[in-house]
């Protein structure tokens, strides 16, 4: 139809006013399209009044159109008359619009208004309200205080936190208020000198400590920031204020401190107990040291060659006691800073090569070549000659722990500018870049395992530096593994330290006592024969890494038992293949293997765990022993011991592996009487097979001479008569018939009499199961028997066996089945996955509805040539062949079986093959 735009407004005939709105006007026909329109509508909506009027709602208002409300809205004003007021968003032209609907006789008139500027106005202030409630609930929530105040410094809000600390009580309370209506004077003249610094400023005063008593009564610190507030201009117009009760805090750092400084009394009472203690030790240490040394010296020759021995093992473990605190002593003075450094000229190459003269002859022990090397010319050196040589035997004492025999040592002087440079190079091991950090630190060891070979405090490469430290100069190391070290000490050649003007070359007295340690004895060196020793007296093998104790446990222990000594766990294994031994004495700590392996690796043993074995440790805790315990150690006994303890601890492992052995024995003769019992009830089953092959032999020759004598038959009648085609054809299927059941017996009995090899491959159930459906076959139809199959072959895991074999197997089954079935019955195979004690495997089982077996019967149905049928129709040997099958797989055969009520044969097969050991029960576990 034609659309008039100015015609057809009913009941509107003042088009001029409509003209003059500043709304836009729409006029709708009841189909929604536009009939009129004014000129705001073509401004609002950017089309010409000949674009809109014939054109429907939602084209007119553009993507995305007209809004569902919006038509539901034109809609009800046709039909009920219902005006509405609603606002639409033109999406494309970023607009919203007010909408005011009127029902108009038969029309909707819209009335549009652009109201995006306030829309747009509105979300800024929905998006600004959020804004201020995030804050609010941040500033409610926060676990600070906060507050803010105006440039007079009278308070304009706060949140609870301050409140509360405040005693106001309520935000309003607040308002208005200044410090000094809060807080007492002193503290809010504190308060108000800083705000006014914060706002005249303009700039902030962060973490600011601030003591101040609360309304309770409780004296805080607080922990505040204030920041200036401006306004748009950027004039400071007031301060906001935030800070955290750091009470507790403050506290903390107070029990901190108080702490701290106990420790470091503790520390320094530690070590002025340690240097009262050095100092006293060395008076005792003197008096032990010198009369030894006079008696070995003036009366050697005149000692007993064991005594002689003792004296001077007890002189070398004195002479290291003596080094140990003579370093402690010398720790305690440099970490107090009381370390004084003496200085005096000294012939620094004389001096060195004394220092090398004694230790080459350690070396010499060891088998290594110890070397000294110097620049010609070094004259003389400003030195502390104590620290000196205490840094040259250090280093050298190093050298010789770490080099193996038919290694080398080269102590080296040279001259560097205005530096001495001493070096000492070892062959040894070296060390790793990783851990030459730690060589000169105090208490370091690089290792500190129970097995390091080298024992050590951890002090004499720290001693060396700090030494050399005080004399000006500096330490240095290079090594790789595997290439040895290069110890490097560098000293001022400066003359202007020398203080005391004498010349010095002479020696210390005592200084080098101990340095040098002896080599260990060899393991083939003898030991002291004991005075007395009886006859066939209990082994003894004794571990310890140190020569010294070795030889003192062989002292002591030598009269009562036949010694064997070893350096640590690894020869003390060996040492046990070649001779076993009665009890073990082992030290903890040891090179290689350590006591604790030791003990871990013969209790786990079948042969040695009956071994006694005593521990012995310089560890004194009682944690130390529960733990040497805990691993099967049959004793723990901490050094320094008593040798009444140690032998009468050594006696009752005597004892108690006497015992064990007694009860090894009547063990071993309860064995050999149940041996010979099971011999006796296999040659009573033996005989029982005999008769039993005897019955079997009869029925076999009766059902051998059947066919025979039928083949022989059908032999003579074909021979002496001429037969027809057709009764020759009858006569040979009859002797073929009967040549087949000679052959079966055959096969059966040669099946039985042999034992094949256990033979493991992958197998697929179901294949096997659908082979022998296929296999019997035919005698399902001669005899109108049907077999259920029901097999989960999607879940049957693989097994591993030889697949022909379980096919046999499975044959005699289910032959069986069939013939114990009546005609016309149903035998059901079912094939399901089936675990057992954790092993995955396969269960195949064969029901009949036969008449069953008898209880009396069942037992015997899988033994060999046992048959419930007539002579001539069975072996006996089907399932016994059967059992033996699955048995030598690790599997199960189970039968149920009730009288008239049929039988189920169940066979179980893991899907892994099972493991089989030749170590028997009393087999001897190797060691590792």
């Amino acid at each position: 139809m034609e659309v008039r735009p100015e015609a057809e407004l009913t009941g509107f005939s003042a088009m001029d006013a409509l003209e003059a709105l500043e709304d836009g006007f729409l006029a709708l026909d009841a189909s929604l399209k536009v009939c009129a329109a004014n000129r705001a509508a073509e401004q609002l909506l950017t089309l010409s009044r000949s674009g809109l009027c014939g054109q429907a709602l939602s084209t007119v208002l553009g993507e995305p159109g007209a809004s569902a409300a919006l038509l539901e809205g034109c809609q009800r004003a046709l039909s009920e008359q219902v005006p509405t007021r609603l606002v639409e968003h033109r999406a494309s032209a970023g607009q919203w619009l007010e909408i005011r609907l009127r029902p108009q006789r038969g029309q909707v008139w819209l009335f549009l208004r652009d109201v995006t500027w306030e829309h747009r106005t509105e979300e800024r202030l929905r998006d600004f309200e959020r804004q201020q409630a995030v804050l609010r609930y941040v500033i409610a929530n926060v676990p600070h205080a906060i507050f803010w105040k105006d440039r007079e410094g009278r308070f304009l809000g706060a949140n609870q936190n301050f409140v509360s600390d405040s005693g106001a009580g309520t935000v309003e309370n607040l308002i208005g208020k200044t410090d000094y209506d809060i807080w007492k004077r002193e503290e809010a003249d504190f308060f108000v000198q800083v705000d006014r610094q914060v706002m005249q400023s303009g700039t902030p005063m962060l973490d600011i400590e601030e003591p101040v008593r609360r309304a309770d009564g409780s004296e805080r610190t607080l922990l505040t920031s204030k920041v200036p507030l401006r306004d748009e201009a950027g004039q400071v117009m007031g301060m906001l204020g935030i800070y955290a009760d750091i009470t507790e805090r403050k506290r903390g750092e107070r029990e901190v401190q108080k702490a701290k400084d106990a420790a470091e009394a503790a520390v320094r009472a530690k070590s002025e107990f340690l240097t009262v203690m050095s100092h006293e030790l060395r008076t005792p240490l003197t008096l032990i040291l010198g009369p030894l040394g006079v008696v070995l010296s003036d009366a050697s020759g005149e000692l007993p060659e064991h005594v002689r021995r003792e004296l001077e093992r007890i002189h070398r473990n004195a002479e290291r006691l003596f080094r140990l605190v003579d370093d402690i002593l010398d720790h305690q003075k440099v970490e107090a800073g009381r370390m004084e450094v003496h200085w005096e000229p000294a012939e620094i190459a004389s001096l060195t090569e004394q220092l090398v003269e004694d230790a080459r002859s350690a070396g010499a022990i060891r088998g290594v070549e110890v070397r000294f090397e110097a620049d010609a010319h070094l004259g003389v050196v400003p030195l502390d000659r104590r620290k000196f040589e205490k840094i040259v035997l250090n280093l050298l004492g190093n050298a010789l722990k770490f080099t193996p025999s038919g290694g080398s040592i080269v102590a080296a002087l040279r001259a560097r500018d205005s530096w001495v440079e001493l070096s000492v190079t070892d062959t040894g091991p070296g060390i790793p870049e990783s851990k030459q950090g730690l060589l000169f630190q105090r208490f370091q060891q690089l290792d500190g395992s129970t097995t390091r070979k080298h024992e050590g405090t951890g002090m004499g490469l720290a001693i060396v530096k700090e030494f050399a430290e005080l004399m000006g100069g500096e330490v240095a190391v290079e090594s790789k593994p595997g290439e040895g070290s290069r110890f490097i000490v560098r000293l001022p050649r400066s003359a202007d330290r020398l203080v005391e003007p004498a010349l010095s070359t002479g020696r210390t007295p005592g200084s080098r006592a101990g340095y040098f340690t002896p080599a260990p004895l060899p393991m083939g060196s003898p030991v002291p024969a004991p005075e007395r020793q009886p006859q066939e007296a209990p082994r003894l093998l004794i571990a310890d890494d140190n020569p010294d104790m070795r030889a003192y446990l062989a002292s002591l222990l030598g009269r009562e038992y036949a010694l064997e000594l070893v350096e640590n766990g690894r020869q003390a294994l060996e040492a046990m293949e070649r001779q076993r031994p009665d009890v073990i004495v082992s030290d903890v700590m040891m090179p290689e293997m350590d006591g604790a392996e030791l003990v871990s690796r013969l209790k786990a043993s079948p042969t040695y765990r009956d071994i006694p074995i005593v521990l012995l440790t310089a560890k004194a805790s009682r944690q130390e022993a529960i733990e040497g315990l805990e691993i099967g150690a049959d004793d723990y006994l901490s050094k320094p011991f008593s040798a009444a303890e140690l032998q009468a601890r050594v006696r009752a492992a005597v004892r108690m592996h006497s015992l064990y052995q007694e009860l090894q024995a009547r063990k071993h003769e309860l064995e050999e009487a149940l041996r010979r019992l099971r011999a006796t009830q296999e040659q009573l089953l033996q005989k029982g097979k005999m008769a039993a092959v005897g019955s079997l032999v009869s029925g076999l020759c009766h059902e051998l001479n059947n066919p025979m004598a039928a083949i022989r038959m059908s032999l003579d009648l074909m021979v002496r008569r001429k037969l027809a085609p057709e009764r020759q054809r009858e006569t040979l299927e009859v002797i073929e018939r009967q040549s087949q059941r000679c052959v079966s017996l055959v096969k059966a009995l040669r099946e039985f009499s042999s034992r094949p090899a256990v033979i493991r491959e992958p197998c697929e159930v179901g294949a096997v199961v659908g082979r022998v459906i296929e296999l019997v076959g035919p005698q399902l139809s001669r005899r109108r028997l049907s077999l259920d199959a029901r097999l989960a072959a999607a879940e049957l895991p693989r097994l591993h066996l030889h697949g022909a074999e379980l096919e046999t197997a499975l044959r005699h089954v289910v032959t069986n089945a069939l013939e114990a079935s009546p005609e016309g019955g149903t035998v059901t195979l079912e094939a399901r996955p089936l675990a057992r004690e954790g092993t995955q495997g396969v269960e195949v089982a064969v029901i009949d509805h036969g008449p069953g077996i008898s209880p009396d019967t069942l037992p015997h149905v899988i033994e060999p040539f046992f048959t419930t049928k007539p002579p001539g129709e069975g072996t006996g040997l089907g399932l016994s062949l059967t059992h033996r099958f699955i048995d030598a797989h690790g599997g199960t055969l189970n039968i149920e079986s009730e009288r008239g009520r049929g039988t189920t044969v169940r066979m179980w097969l893991p899907a892994a093959p099972v493991l089989e050991t030749a170590a028997s029960a009393e087999g001897e576990a190797p060691l590792q």
